[in-house]
């Protein structure tokens, strides 16, 4: 598809929609649905089929008395939004008609749920009881999976957290955060993404980390009641992601008391030999993991308020092994302890306190401690100690205003502080495949975030040419006035190797001194949107949306880099050959508001057959993401916040960096002249007038198919288009104006800095088959995805590096193939994250005496990575190694391994008398001992394999305890 015609449509959509969104508002009275609640509507019809205006229909959860009533309208339909999730009754009440009662209507998170309702006649008081089962196919435009309290609680969980059975949902990959202050934490990596642009909401609050992307704070599985995970289509109510959106609801108390006591362990004795452990020549290494919590919620005041919370420990005495292919030999089989401690806590309070009004409180809280870096070409010294802590506390109150209108109001205060000091204050030694040792080059390093966020909703619905429209609008502040922290890195020096030899020649020597390298980007992030559910016909919906999203401060990319020496350079030049040196020319050096970030959307669902079991469904939208500083401002807002903190020494020779007696340099020996900088410390990092709000276009259309009351299954085709991703790469070639070779960096002073770009690229498509089969003692469900994803970003669609990082082992992070055009032919290809296949099944099963079966499978095809230069020279000329082989005409032309893995839970519980019993399980995690290769380099080597730090698990056993009431 035409960019251009693209944009140009998506214009003329937005004012479409605000006309058309406009005009509903002056014919309307106004109503809302928080996000993480639910909606229960329906119609109400006689036994012709007519229908039913003036039944009262009310709306009881069974579990904490609260109640909702509506009332039909003329064409007979109903619709109760701002419901908690949960199961409900449901009765419908007319005079001269029996009473219809409808049981076990569950209601999920960020889910609209529609029941039908048929009335006879009655001449005496009759009450007609009949149950219903929650559809099997999704009937709205928006692609995604809502994942249940029962599969969080079956599903064998490598890690228990919520992330793992997000998975279930077509189109994604399970992958672990590689940010140092998020050790462990699980992402959900999709649509050519590895995680950053999924956004987080977690009871209506704001859960997502706005230095990188992701989710900020984790919250144990026994604390959460379900969640959805939304991929495609969502509506304009969610913003600030340009892939996807996990919403999470906690538990509550219920009118009975409730709660258990478990343990969940894993030991050596119990764990398969790790690949690497086999190469190096080592025995199996120790290891004990131990996770255990609790659980208690019940009622205050039976009916009207009732209290729920969770406390979990996570206690796990890791090691890896080291396997430097001889870089170092003397370390080579030798086994790291890397110890980690991560402490969960959630407090929950509700109230009903009338029969229109709901009110919540809850209280979160995370603490881990671990090791930052470990790899299997990591040495001891270049690891970092990682401290986190993590509060949030967030409270909501939703008032019925009228027969068709609902508000709530959301308020969340939270507050993160991160800290990564160094093991080693040793000059950071790097050699060309990936191994490094001495002080790690992030750290030392701290993060500091505290956010308020005001959210209100309001939701009306109205009967407009005999059609009914549920209309949604709201707004947003976050008020972020502490986002940043310091970043000291690099002032014992950083010595690149150019060859795998501790004693071989250096390449490249850099420095870092000057002042306090600290950093603030406090941002204002305001939002709002409206959006009309129109019931075009009795089988026709259509979703009309508009949003708007605005960012101010300096993490609204609004950084003055007046006194950055390097854009005042550029900014006064007169003639550049290239594009990303022309973009400075005349620029005050000031980031501009990015105030032009409309996102129209569009979708419609048809329900083909009338029966709502046959459902085409599509649309069309723009979504808008967050620009997270550490891919924007951050880094250039320390040079210009820190008191010339930057490099005061910078020296490189491709051929090897030597004494003045003609010796080569090893490291240790005193500094080669002719590296200082004049004047002492410069900057390093510039931030380019191109950084813009990340956002994706998007295209959709599905089929879902209820084949029977007990399979489902779904089609769906997704085309993405991503812009204006922020990246990173190393500008300061020895490549003159005119590209011709000279001895010396083309901008002395600048060392090898970086510069930070926003005009990255990224395209995904893919075709999403998927289904859902269920019986009273088993449930399946799954996807197979074909898709394709590339750029010029490589690390994925919603990254900010062109080079590997942790992808590939002798790709030199942050470093283009072409430093003169990091946008030229040569620079796009695959992604890292561009699996063509992959598959994921899980399922539950009950077989005799009651014993629980449930299983995970995945499967992904082979990542691309690249065919370098044999000997990682400079065949360009340009300063940096890492240049394509001969020949190879794109960037990510090799595949590496698949990935496939197997998890299986057994268990059983025993009760002895009402809900008090004790459960058992045993798990084991990758059953058949896949060795998954993953961090492939230039000849086609891998370097990490299952079981070593961030690449899952070997096989291992896991077994578990649960005491419940």
């Amino acid at each position: 598809m035409d960019r251009t015609r693209l944009s140009i449509g998506l214009r003329a959509l937005a004012l479409a929609l605000g006309l058309a969104l406009v005009l509903g508002v002056a014919l309307a009275p106004a109503a809302h649905a928080q996000a993480a609640s639910s909606t229960l509507s329906g119609k109400a019809t006689d036994a012709d089929g007519s229908a039913l205006p003036g039944v009262t229909v009310t709306a009881t959860d069974k579990s904490t008395g609260l109640t909702r009533v509506a009332v039909t309208g003329a064409d007979g339909t109903f619709r109760i939004v701002a419901l908690p999730v949960g199961d409900y009754n449901v009765t419908a009440e007319l005079q001269g008609f029996a009473t219809v009662s409808v049981e076990g209507v569950h209601l999920s998170v960020a889910s609209e749920r529609s029941i039908e309702i048929s009335m006879r006649a009655a001449s005496v008081e009759e009450t007609i009881t009949v149950t219903t089962e929650a559809p099997l196919i999704e009937t709205t435009p928006a692609i995604g999976t809502v994942v249940s309290e029962q599969q969080l609680e079956t599903l064998p969980l490598n890690g228990r957290q919520f992330a793992n059975v997000a998975v279930l949902a077509p189109g994604t990959q399970l992958a672990y955060n590689a940010d140092p202050t998020k050790p462990g934490q699980l992402t959900i990596a999709l649509n050519g993404g590895i995680g950053r642009n999924v956004n987080f909401t977690v009871d209506g609050g704001d859960n997502t980390d706005d230095t990188i992307g992701g989710a900020l704070q984790n919250y144990n599985l026994d604390a959460v009641e379900e969640f959805k995970i939304q991929t495609a289509q969502y509506k304009a109510e969610y913003g600030r992601s340009s892939g996807g959106v996990l919403t999470v609801v906690t538990k509550t108390g219920t009118n009975d008391f409730h709660g258990s006591a478990y343990e969940f362990a894993r030991r050596d004795d119990y764990n398969g030999k790790t690949e690497s452990e086999r190469r190096a020549g080592v025995d199996k290494s120790p290891y004990k993991r131990d996770q255990y919590g609790a659980t208690l919620g019940g009622p205050i005041v039976r009916d009207r308020a009732h209290f729920f919370a969770t406390y979990e420990k996570l206690e796990r005495s890791g090691q890896y092994v080291i396997d430097t292919g001889g870089a170092v030999p003397t370390f080579d089989g030798d086994v790291v302890s890397i110890p980690f401690e991560d402490e969960l806590g959630t407090a929950k309070a509700t109230v009903n306190l009338t029969a229109g009004q709901y009110l919540q409180v809850r209280y979160g809280y995370q603490k881990n401690t671990d090791f930052y870096g470990a790899s299997a070409l990591t040495l001891p010294s270049a690891l970092g100690t990682l401290n986190n802590d993590y509060e949030s506390i967030l409270g909501s109150h939703t008032a019925q205003i009228g027969a068709d209108s609902l508000n709530e109001f959301v308020y969340q205060y939270t507050t993160f502080e991160n800290g990564i000091l160094a093991v080693s204050n040793a000059p950071s030694v790097q050699f060309p495949n990936g191994t490094i040792q001495g002080q790690n080059p992030n750290t030392p390093q701290t993060t500091i975030q505290t956010k308020y966020q005001y959210k209100d909703d309001f939701s009306f619905s109205r009967t407009l040419g005999g059609r009914r429209h549920d209309f949604k609008t709201g707004a947003q502040y976050v008020h972020e006035p502490v986002l940043g922290g310091t970043f000291e890195t690099g002032t014992a020096g950083t010595f690149i190797l150019l060859t795998n030899d501790v004693n071989g020649p250096v390449g490249e020597i850099s420095v870092n001194g000057g002042g306090f390298g600290g950093f603030d980007t406090p941002v204002e992030q305001y939002a709002a949107y409206f959006q009309d559910d129109w019931a075009f016909s009795d089988r026709l919906t259509l979703n009309l949306g508009l949003r708007y999203d605005l960012n101010t401060g300096i993490g609204g990319l609004e950084l003055n880099q007046g006194t950055n020496p390097i854009c005042r350079l550029l900014s006064t030049q007169t003639t550049y050959n290239e594009y990303y040196l022309n973009d400075f020319k005349g620029w005050d050096c000031k980031g501009k508001k990015d105030d032009d970030n409309w996102a129209p959307r569009l979708g419609f669902s048809w329900d083909t057959s009338g029966d709502g079991r046959h459902v085409l469904r599509g649309g069309i939208g723009r979504f808008y993401d967050f620009p997270y500083t550490n891919a924007t401002v951050l880094f250039p807002g320390i040079s210009v916040q820190s008191a010339g903190f930057g490099t005061i020494y910078s020296l490189f020779n491709n051929s090897g960096i030597r004494n003045p007696d003609g010796s080569f340099y090893r490291v240790g020996q005193p500094l080669p002249p002719g590296g200082a900088q004049p004047g002492g410390s410069a900057a390093n990092q510039v931030a380019s007038p191109t950084q813009a709000t990340p956002y994706s276009d998007q295209l959709s259309l599905g089929f879902s198919w209820q084949v029977s009351n007990s399979l489902g299954i779904t089609a769906d085709a997704i085309w993405a288009e991503y812009r204006d991703i922020p990246y990173r790469f190393r500008f300061n070639s020895t490549l003159d104006a005119n590209g011709n070779h000279q001895a010396a960096r083309r901008f002395p002073f600048a060392a090898t800095s970086r510069m930070w770009m926003g005009d990255g690229e990224a395209d995904y498509k893919g075709i999403n088959l998927g289904f859902r089969f269920r019986q009273t003692r088993y449930e399946l469900q799954g996807f197979y995805t074909l898709s394709k994803a590339d750029g010029n970003v490589l690390a994925g669609a919603d990254e900010f590096r062109l080079g590997a990082g942790s992808f590939q082992s002798d790709y030199q992070t942050d470093r283009s193939i072409n430093s003169r055009n990091p946008k030229c032919g040569d620079c796009f290809g695959p992604l890292y994250t561009d699996a063509r296949h992959k598959v994921t099944f899980g399922g539950i099963f009950t077989v005799p005496w009651d014993v629980k079966v449930a299983g995970f499978f995945r499967y992904r095809s082979a990542l691309p990575y690249n065919k370098l230069d044999p000997g990682l020279v400079d065949r360009n000329g340009d300063g940096f190694t890492g240049d394509l082989a001969a020949g190879v005409d794109h960037v990510n032309t090799e595949r590496g391994s698949s990935f496939q893995q197997l998890d299986v839970r057994i268990s059983k519980d025993f009760v002895f008398g009402g809900d008090f019993g004790i459960e058992v399980l045993a798990e084991m995690f990758n059953v058949f001992d896949e060795k998954n290769p993953a961090v492939f380099d230039r000849f086609g080597e891998a370097h990490a394999f299952a079981g070593d730090p961030l690449q899952g698990e070997q096989r291992l056993w896991q077994f578990g305890a649960r005491v419940h009431f």
